[in-house]
Protein backbone atom coordinates (compact mmCIF):
# COMPACT_ATOMS: atom_id res chain seq x y z
CA UNK A 1 0.00 0.00 0.00
CA UNK A 2 1.81 3.43 -1.11
CA UNK A 3 1.35 6.01 1.44
CA UNK A 4 -1.17 8.05 -0.17
CA UNK A 5 -3.28 5.50 -0.36
CA UNK A 6 -2.87 4.79 3.40
CA UNK A 7 -3.39 8.31 4.36
CA UNK A 8 -6.61 8.01 2.13
CA UNK A 9 -7.95 4.95 4.08
CA UNK A 10 -6.94 6.56 7.40
CA UNK A 11 -8.62 9.71 6.30
CA UNK A 12 -11.83 7.60 5.10
CA UNK A 13 -11.63 5.67 8.50
CA UNK A 14 -11.69 9.04 10.77
CA UNK A 15 -14.67 10.66 8.60
CA UNK A 16 -16.69 7.81 9.36
CA UNK A 17 -15.50 7.37 13.23
CA UNK A 18 -16.29 11.13 13.27
CA UNK A 19 -19.75 10.56 11.59
CA UNK A 20 -20.80 7.98 13.86
CA UNK A 21 -20.16 10.10 17.11
CA UNK A 22 -22.10 13.32 15.93
CA UNK A 23 -24.77 10.75 14.85
CA UNK A 24 -24.25 9.24 18.85
CA UNK A 25 -24.25 12.31 20.05
CA UNK A 26 -27.47 13.58 18.44
CA UNK A 27 -28.97 10.27 19.18
CA UNK A 28 -28.29 10.62 23.28
CA UNK A 29 -29.62 14.46 23.12
CA UNK A 30 -32.88 12.83 21.48
CA UNK A 31 -33.46 10.05 23.89
CA UNK A 32 -32.78 12.44 26.32
CA UNK A 33 -35.55 14.71 25.18
CA UNK A 34 -38.15 12.02 24.54
CA UNK A 35 -38.28 10.92 27.77
CA UNK A 36 -39.70 13.90 30.54
CA UNK A 37 -37.36 13.08 33.28
CA UNK A 38 -35.32 15.73 32.11
CA UNK A 39 -37.98 18.47 33.44
CA UNK A 40 -37.24 17.31 36.76
CA UNK A 41 -33.67 17.02 36.25
CA UNK A 42 -32.29 20.07 36.90
CA UNK A 43 -28.88 19.42 35.08
CA UNK A 44 -30.07 18.47 31.78
CA UNK A 45 -32.72 21.28 31.29
CA UNK A 46 -29.21 23.81 31.75
CA UNK A 47 -27.99 21.55 28.73
CA UNK A 48 -31.20 22.24 26.29
CA UNK A 49 -30.95 25.74 27.37
CA UNK A 50 -26.83 26.01 27.00
CA UNK A 51 -27.44 24.86 23.25
CA UNK A 52 -29.42 27.85 22.49
CA UNK A 53 -30.59 30.28 25.53
CA UNK A 54 -32.53 32.55 23.09
CA UNK A 55 -34.54 29.66 21.40
CA UNK A 56 -35.04 27.77 24.83
CA UNK A 57 -36.93 30.57 25.84
CA UNK A 58 -38.77 30.75 22.55
CA UNK A 59 -39.87 27.52 22.36
CA UNK A 60 -41.33 27.22 26.10
CA UNK A 61 -38.79 25.39 27.07
CA UNK A 62 -39.53 22.67 24.89
CA UNK A 63 -35.96 20.26 23.89
CA UNK A 64 -37.79 18.17 21.07
CA UNK A 65 -38.41 21.72 19.14
CA UNK A 66 -34.88 23.24 20.29
CA UNK A 67 -33.49 19.98 18.71
CA UNK A 68 -35.64 20.21 15.56
CA UNK A 69 -33.63 23.24 14.77
CA UNK A 70 -30.34 21.46 15.13
CA UNK A 71 -28.54 18.96 12.30
CA UNK A 72 -26.81 16.47 14.06
CA UNK A 73 -23.47 18.55 12.55
CA UNK A 74 -24.45 21.62 14.12
CA UNK A 75 -25.32 20.04 17.43
CA UNK A 76 -21.82 18.13 17.25
CA UNK A 77 -20.37 21.97 16.58
CA UNK A 78 -22.41 23.71 19.80
CA UNK A 79 -21.22 21.09 22.06
CA UNK A 80 -17.64 21.54 20.94
CA UNK A 81 -18.28 25.62 21.62
CA UNK A 82 -19.62 24.49 24.92
CA UNK A 83 -17.75 21.73 25.92
CA UNK A 84 -20.70 19.60 26.14
CA UNK A 85 -19.68 16.44 25.32
CA UNK A 86 -19.10 15.20 28.52
CA UNK A 87 -22.52 16.57 30.25
CA UNK A 88 -24.30 14.94 27.39
CA UNK A 89 -22.78 11.46 28.24
CA UNK A 90 -23.12 11.80 31.86
CA UNK A 91 -26.75 13.10 31.19
CA UNK A 92 -27.36 9.93 29.30
CA UNK A 93 -25.71 7.75 31.44
CA UNK A 94 -27.51 8.58 33.97
CA UNK A 95 -31.24 8.10 32.36
CA UNK A 96 -30.37 4.81 31.59
CA UNK A 97 -29.30 3.86 34.94
CA UNK A 98 -32.01 5.29 36.60
CA UNK A 99 -34.29 3.53 33.67
CA UNK A 100 -32.37 0.21 34.48
CA UNK A 101 -32.48 0.54 38.30
CA UNK A 102 -34.83 -1.83 39.83
CA UNK A 103 -33.65 -1.59 43.50
CA UNK A 104 -36.23 1.08 44.46
CA UNK A 105 -38.75 1.54 47.10
CA UNK A 106 -41.38 0.16 45.02
CA UNK A 107 -39.93 -3.11 44.24
CA UNK A 108 -39.21 -3.25 48.36
CA UNK A 109 -43.10 -2.80 49.05
CA UNK A 110 -45.03 -2.79 46.00
CA UNK A 111 -43.93 -5.77 44.37
CA UNK A 112 -47.34 -7.37 44.21
CA UNK A 113 -48.05 -4.70 41.56
CA UNK A 114 -45.13 -6.19 39.20
CA UNK A 115 -47.30 -7.89 36.93
CA UNK A 116 -50.58 -5.92 37.41
CA UNK A 117 -50.00 -2.38 37.87
CA UNK A 118 -52.17 0.41 39.38
CA UNK A 119 -53.76 2.21 36.45
CA UNK A 120 -54.23 6.00 36.56
CA UNK A 121 -56.67 8.07 35.21
CA UNK A 122 -57.26 12.00 35.14
CA UNK A 123 -58.82 13.80 33.09
CA UNK A 124 -55.27 16.37 32.92
CA UNK A 125 -51.60 15.95 33.69
CA UNK A 126 -49.43 19.13 34.17
CA UNK A 127 -46.19 17.63 33.72
CA UNK A 128 -44.06 20.68 31.66
CA UNK A 129 -45.18 23.46 30.06
CA UNK A 130 -43.62 21.83 26.59
CA UNK A 131 -46.82 19.17 26.90
CA UNK A 132 -50.25 21.30 27.23
CA UNK A 133 -52.92 18.75 28.39
CA UNK A 134 -53.30 20.64 31.46
CA UNK A 135 -55.38 23.42 33.04
CA UNK A 136 -54.61 23.53 36.45
CA UNK A 137 -54.37 22.26 40.30
CA UNK A 138 -56.02 18.49 39.08
CA UNK A 139 -53.09 18.06 36.43
CA UNK A 140 -50.50 19.60 38.61
CA UNK A 141 -51.31 16.87 41.33
CA UNK A 142 -51.28 14.28 38.40
CA UNK A 143 -48.43 15.25 36.97
CA UNK A 144 -46.58 15.20 40.13
CA UNK A 145 -48.37 12.11 41.00
CA UNK A 146 -46.96 9.82 38.09
CA UNK A 147 -43.52 11.43 38.75
CA UNK A 148 -43.14 10.21 42.40
CA UNK A 149 -44.24 7.07 41.45
CA UNK A 150 -41.90 6.96 38.79
CA UNK A 151 -38.97 8.02 41.40
CA UNK A 152 -40.59 5.49 43.95
CA UNK A 153 -40.64 2.93 41.21
CA UNK A 154 -44.46 2.08 41.88
CA UNK A 155 -45.32 0.18 38.50
CA UNK A 156 -48.22 2.60 37.57
CA UNK A 157 -49.49 3.32 34.00
CA UNK A 158 -51.22 6.17 33.72
CA UNK A 159 -54.30 7.24 31.04
CA UNK A 160 -55.65 10.64 29.66
CA UNK A 161 -56.31 12.54 26.87
CA UNK A 162 -54.27 14.43 24.00
CA UNK A 163 -55.93 17.81 23.72
CA UNK A 164 -54.61 18.79 20.52
CA UNK A 165 -55.66 22.61 21.33
CA UNK A 166 -54.31 22.45 24.75
CA UNK A 167 -52.88 25.82 24.95
CA UNK A 168 -54.81 29.39 23.75
CA UNK A 169 -53.69 32.72 24.09
CA UNK A 170 -55.44 35.60 25.76
CA UNK A 171 -55.76 39.25 23.96
CA UNK A 172 -57.92 41.81 25.77
CA UNK A 173 -59.88 43.64 22.65
CA UNK A 174 -60.85 47.58 23.15
CA UNK A 175 -63.62 47.00 25.40
CA UNK A 176 -61.48 45.35 27.99
CA UNK A 177 -62.86 41.52 27.05
CA UNK A 178 -60.64 38.40 27.17
CA UNK A 179 -60.38 36.63 23.96
CA UNK A 180 -58.60 33.54 23.22
CA UNK A 181 -57.03 32.37 20.08
CA UNK A 182 -56.44 28.79 20.32
CA UNK A 183 -53.40 26.97 18.53
CA UNK A 184 -52.62 23.59 17.45
CA UNK A 185 -50.01 21.41 19.00
CA UNK A 186 -47.35 20.06 16.73
CA UNK A 187 -46.93 16.60 17.13
CA UNK A 188 -43.70 16.51 15.90
CA UNK A 189 -42.51 18.76 18.54
CA UNK A 190 -43.67 16.72 21.64
CA UNK A 191 -42.33 13.39 22.93
CA UNK A 192 -44.78 11.30 21.89
CA UNK A 193 -45.48 8.38 19.72
CA UNK A 194 -48.18 5.72 18.62
CA UNK A 195 -48.67 3.38 21.40
CA UNK A 196 -48.68 -0.16 20.02
CA UNK A 197 -50.28 -3.42 20.78
CA UNK A 198 -48.90 -6.77 21.17
CA UNK A 199 -48.49 -7.19 17.01
CA UNK A 200 -46.34 -3.80 17.08
CA UNK A 201 -49.39 -2.23 15.34
CA UNK A 202 -50.07 1.14 16.20
CA UNK A 203 -53.57 0.93 18.64
CA UNK A 204 -56.94 1.84 17.30
CA UNK A 205 -60.21 1.46 19.33
CA UNK A 206 -63.86 1.58 18.37
CA UNK A 207 -66.21 2.90 20.90
CA UNK A 208 -69.41 2.36 20.59
CA UNK A 209 -72.16 4.64 21.26
CA UNK A 210 -76.58 4.68 20.05
CA UNK A 211 -75.48 7.08 17.19
CA UNK A 212 -72.46 5.20 16.23
CA UNK A 213 -68.82 4.23 17.31
CA UNK A 214 -66.36 6.86 18.17
CA UNK A 215 -62.90 6.04 16.72
CA UNK A 216 -59.92 6.57 19.18
CA UNK A 217 -55.88 6.21 18.25
CA UNK A 218 -53.81 6.63 21.74
CA UNK A 219 -50.29 8.12 21.96
CA UNK A 220 -47.28 7.30 24.51
CA UNK A 221 -45.68 9.42 26.69
CA UNK A 222 -42.32 8.19 28.88
CA UNK A 223 -42.58 10.28 32.17
CA UNK A 224 -39.50 9.01 33.63
CA UNK A 225 -40.46 5.08 34.18
CA UNK A 226 -43.96 5.65 34.18
CA UNK A 227 -45.87 5.37 30.95
CA UNK A 228 -48.61 7.63 30.27
CA UNK A 229 -51.25 7.01 27.46
CA UNK A 230 -53.29 9.74 25.94
CA UNK A 231 -56.41 9.06 23.96
CA UNK A 232 -56.80 11.31 20.59
CA UNK A 233 -60.03 11.56 18.39
CA UNK A 234 -58.80 13.15 16.16
CA UNK A 235 -59.33 10.20 13.43
CA UNK A 236 -59.87 9.79 10.01
CA UNK A 237 -63.36 8.06 9.99
CA UNK A 238 -64.63 9.94 12.54
CA UNK A 239 -67.10 12.45 11.85
CA UNK A 240 -66.12 16.36 12.19
CA UNK A 241 -67.57 16.65 15.75
CA UNK A 242 -66.12 13.82 17.01
CA UNK A 243 -62.47 14.56 15.14
CA UNK A 244 -62.84 17.20 17.53
CA UNK A 245 -64.00 16.02 20.60
CA UNK A 246 -60.51 15.45 22.27
CA UNK A 247 -59.21 19.08 21.27
CA UNK A 248 -59.45 21.40 24.35
CA UNK A 249 -59.53 20.24 27.54
CA UNK A 250 -63.21 21.13 29.53
CA UNK A 251 -64.53 22.65 26.52
CA UNK A 252 -68.01 22.40 25.06
CA UNK A 253 -71.44 21.66 26.54
CA UNK A 254 -72.56 18.92 28.21
CA UNK A 255 -72.95 16.55 25.31
CA UNK A 256 -69.22 16.77 24.67
CA UNK A 257 -68.35 16.74 28.29
CA UNK A 258 -70.11 12.91 28.80
CA UNK A 259 -68.10 12.24 25.38
CA UNK A 260 -64.54 13.10 26.41
CA UNK A 261 -65.04 11.51 29.49
CA UNK A 262 -66.63 7.89 27.86
CA UNK A 263 -63.08 8.35 25.67
CA UNK A 264 -61.46 8.87 29.26
CA UNK A 265 -63.01 6.27 31.13
CA UNK A 266 -64.13 3.21 28.67
CA UNK A 267 -61.56 3.95 25.95
CA UNK A 268 -58.99 3.70 28.50
CA UNK A 269 -59.80 0.54 29.44
CA UNK A 270 -59.83 -0.82 26.01
CA UNK A 271 -56.68 0.83 25.36
CA UNK A 272 -54.74 -0.65 28.24
CA UNK A 273 -56.44 -4.03 27.10
CA UNK A 274 -55.11 -3.75 23.64
CA UNK A 275 -51.81 -2.80 24.62
CA UNK A 276 -51.32 -5.94 26.95
CA UNK A 277 -51.73 -4.16 30.57
CA UNK A 278 -53.96 -6.03 32.90
CA UNK A 279 -53.61 -3.43 35.79
CA UNK A 280 -54.13 -4.46 39.62
CA UNK A 281 -55.95 -1.53 40.61
CA UNK A 282 -57.83 1.33 38.85
CA UNK A 283 -57.52 4.41 40.74
CA UNK A 284 -60.02 7.14 39.60
CA UNK A 285 -59.01 10.77 39.76
CA UNK A 286 -61.80 12.26 40.04
CA UNK A 287 -65.12 11.55 38.76
CA UNK A 288 -64.16 12.29 34.90
CA UNK A 289 -62.85 8.62 34.52
CA UNK A 290 -65.55 7.01 36.54
CA UNK A 291 -67.13 5.14 33.48
CA UNK A 292 -64.22 2.97 33.35
CA UNK A 293 -65.14 0.94 35.86
CA UNK A 294 -68.32 -0.03 33.92
CA UNK A 295 -66.11 -1.59 31.10
CA UNK A 296 -64.09 -3.58 33.58
CA UNK A 297 -67.23 -5.21 34.89
CA UNK A 298 -68.19 -5.99 31.49
CA UNK A 299 -65.23 -7.67 30.44
CA UNK A 300 -65.00 -9.20 33.68
CA UNK A 301 -68.39 -10.30 33.00
CA UNK A 302 -67.37 -11.61 29.49
CA UNK A 303 -64.20 -13.27 30.10
CA UNK A 304 -64.88 -15.13 33.10
CA UNK A 305 -68.75 -15.76 33.39
CA UNK A 306 -69.66 -13.51 36.24
CA UNK A 307 -73.22 -11.87 37.19
CA UNK A 308 -73.23 -8.25 36.66
CA UNK A 309 -72.79 -8.05 40.65
CA UNK A 310 -70.35 -10.38 40.92
CA UNK A 311 -68.52 -8.48 38.72
CA UNK A 312 -69.57 -5.70 40.69
CA UNK A 313 -68.36 -6.75 43.60
CA UNK A 314 -64.88 -7.85 42.58
CA UNK A 315 -64.03 -4.85 40.13
CA UNK A 316 -64.94 -2.89 43.15
CA UNK A 317 -62.25 -4.34 45.27
CA UNK A 318 -59.73 -3.00 42.89
CA UNK A 319 -61.18 0.53 42.70
CA UNK A 320 -59.82 3.86 44.68
CA UNK A 321 -61.65 7.05 43.68
CA UNK A 322 -60.24 10.43 44.71
CA UNK A 323 -62.85 13.58 44.99
CA UNK A 324 -61.30 16.89 44.97
CA UNK A 325 -64.75 19.29 43.98
CA UNK A 326 -65.59 20.73 47.46
CA UNK A 327 -69.04 22.46 46.18
CA UNK A 328 -72.23 20.20 44.46
CA UNK A 329 -71.36 22.66 41.21
CA UNK A 330 -68.30 21.06 40.40
CA UNK A 331 -69.41 17.46 39.58
CA UNK A 332 -70.44 16.10 35.97
CA UNK A 333 -73.85 15.53 36.20
CA UNK A 334 -75.99 14.45 32.70
CA UNK A 335 -79.44 13.69 31.84
CA UNK A 336 -81.09 10.63 31.62
CA UNK A 337 -81.48 10.91 27.42
CA UNK A 338 -77.42 11.77 27.09
CA UNK A 339 -76.52 8.98 29.53
CA UNK A 340 -78.79 6.39 27.26
CA UNK A 341 -77.47 7.94 24.08
CA UNK A 342 -73.31 6.96 25.31
CA UNK A 343 -74.19 4.17 27.62
CA UNK A 344 -76.43 2.04 25.72
CA UNK A 345 -74.59 -0.42 23.83
CA UNK A 346 -72.79 -1.32 26.84
CA UNK A 347 -75.81 -1.33 29.55
CA UNK A 348 -77.42 -3.99 27.05
CA UNK A 349 -74.04 -5.46 27.74
CA UNK A 350 -73.95 -5.04 31.39
CA UNK A 351 -77.81 -7.01 31.16
CA UNK A 352 -79.22 -3.31 33.10
CA UNK A 353 -82.50 -2.01 32.23
CA UNK A 354 -82.12 1.84 31.75
CA UNK A 355 -83.12 2.13 34.71
CA UNK A 356 -80.98 0.28 36.67
CA UNK A 357 -77.84 1.97 34.67
CA UNK A 358 -78.99 5.24 36.11
CA UNK A 359 -79.44 4.30 39.72
CA UNK A 360 -75.64 3.91 39.56
CA UNK A 361 -75.38 7.14 39.52
CA UNK A 362 -77.84 8.49 41.74
CA UNK A 363 -77.71 9.47 45.17
CA UNK A 364 -81.90 8.68 45.32
CA UNK A 365 -82.10 5.61 43.63
CA UNK A 366 -86.63 6.43 43.30
CA UNK A 367 -86.14 9.76 42.22
CA UNK A 368 -86.64 9.41 38.68
CA UNK A 369 -85.75 13.40 38.00
CA UNK A 370 -82.07 13.12 39.56
CA UNK A 371 -79.45 13.66 36.94
CA UNK A 372 -77.00 10.69 36.90
CA UNK A 373 -73.49 12.07 38.87
CA UNK A 374 -70.59 10.90 38.22
CA UNK A 375 -68.84 11.13 41.31
CA UNK A 376 -71.83 8.95 42.59
CA UNK A 377 -71.01 6.39 40.05
CA UNK A 378 -67.19 6.68 41.43
CA UNK A 379 -67.88 6.11 45.05
CA UNK A 380 -70.31 3.43 44.35
CA UNK A 381 -67.79 2.17 42.26
CA UNK A 382 -64.81 1.57 44.60
CA UNK A 383 -63.78 0.03 47.33
CA UNK A 384 -62.09 3.18 48.77
CA UNK A 385 -62.54 6.60 48.55
CA UNK A 386 -60.69 9.90 49.43
CA UNK A 387 -60.82 13.69 49.41
CA UNK A 388 -57.45 15.44 49.51
CA UNK A 389 -57.25 17.51 52.53
CA UNK A 390 -58.45 16.55 56.19
CA UNK A 391 -60.89 19.91 56.18
CA UNK A 392 -62.00 18.42 52.28
CA UNK A 393 -62.34 15.20 53.89
CA UNK A 394 -65.30 16.24 56.53
CA UNK A 395 -66.93 18.60 53.84
CA UNK A 396 -66.68 15.16 51.41
CA UNK A 397 -68.19 13.20 54.08
CA UNK A 398 -70.61 16.07 54.73
CA UNK A 399 -71.75 16.19 50.95
CA UNK A 400 -72.31 12.87 50.35
CA UNK A 401 -73.05 11.58 53.87
CA UNK A 402 -76.85 11.03 51.87
CA UNK A 403 -75.57 8.10 49.72
CA UNK A 404 -75.14 6.24 53.45
CA UNK A 405 -78.30 7.16 55.57
CA UNK A 406 -78.02 4.31 58.24
CA UNK A 407 -73.94 6.28 58.92
CA UNK A 408 -73.17 8.64 61.01
CA UNK A 409 -71.60 11.72 59.31
CA UNK A 410 -68.02 10.95 60.78
CA UNK A 411 -68.28 6.99 59.88
CA UNK A 412 -68.88 7.92 55.82
CA UNK A 413 -66.36 5.97 54.39
CA UNK A 414 -64.46 9.04 52.66
CA UNK A 415 -61.19 9.60 54.09
CA UNK A 416 -58.44 12.02 52.81
CA UNK A 417 -54.77 11.83 51.61
CA UNK A 418 -53.59 15.27 52.21
CA UNK A 419 -52.50 16.83 48.13
CA UNK A 420 -48.61 16.65 48.58
CA UNK A 421 -46.11 17.60 45.67
CA UNK A 422 -43.32 16.30 43.79
CA UNK A 423 -40.44 18.34 45.38
CA UNK A 424 -38.07 17.69 42.62
CA UNK A 425 -40.35 19.70 40.49
CA UNK A 426 -40.72 22.43 42.52
CA UNK A 427 -37.67 22.97 44.66
CA UNK A 428 -35.37 26.01 43.27
CA UNK A 429 -32.16 24.84 42.38
CA UNK A 430 -30.74 27.30 44.87
CA UNK A 431 -32.89 25.20 47.91
CA UNK A 432 -31.97 21.84 46.47
CA UNK A 433 -28.44 22.52 46.68
CA UNK A 434 -28.70 23.47 50.18
CA UNK A 435 -30.76 20.37 51.08
CA UNK A 436 -28.63 18.06 49.74
CA UNK A 437 -25.69 19.64 51.62
CA UNK A 438 -27.16 19.29 54.80
CA UNK A 439 -30.06 16.47 54.53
Amino acid sequence: MTESTSMHAKSTSQQAEDETFVDELYEKCNALASNLWWSWTPEVERLFRDLDPARWRELDHNPIALLGEFTPVRLANRANEMVLHSRINQAYRRLREYMRNHQTWGSTHAGVLGAKPVAYFSAEFGIHESLPIYSGGLGVLSGDHIKSASNLGVPLVAIGLFYAQGDFRQKLDCAGFQNEAYDDTKVEQLPIQPATDRDGKPVLLNIETAKGAIKIKVWEVQVGRVPLYLLDSNVDGNNPEDQQLTSRLYGGDERTRIRQELVLGIGGVKALAAIGISPGVYHLNEGHSAFAPLEVIRFRMESDGLTFEDAVREVSMQTAFTTHTPVPAGHDRFTAELVEEHLGPLRKELGLTPAGLLELGRVDTSNPAELFCMTVLGLKLSRTANAVSQLHGSVSRRMWSSLWPARLEEDVPIGHITNGVHSETWLANQMRTLYNKHF
